[in-house]
């Protein structure tokens, strides 16, 4: 059996949407997006910051020294140190 391929030029064009069209880059979506990141972000460290000098304090409390003077893990001086509000 034989088979033919016909050479028909086929135009392909966008679909008419009827006043719907992009007239510049997404700019604004991508400028939203990395704020919600980093907002996202600030937040974890500030919670996570909060949350490991909590820790620290109630493991120097019960230990009876001073917070300077407890042995802390390393996220945890991580977190305190990356937070600028702790």
């Amino acid at each position: 059996m034989k088979s033919t391929v016909s050479n028909q030029v086929v135009e392909i064009t966008p679909p008419n949407l009827d006043g719907f069209e992009i007239k510049r880059r997404p700019i604004m979506g991508f400028g939203l997006l990395m704020s919600s990141v980093f907002g996202t972000l600030a937040v974890l460290i500030y919670f996570g910051a909060w949350a490991s000098s909590d820790r620290i304090e109630n493991r120097a409390l019960a230990a009876g020294i001073y917070e300077a003077q407890a042995e802390n893990e390393w996220w945890e001086d991580g977190l305190v140190f990356a937070c600028p509000l702790h």
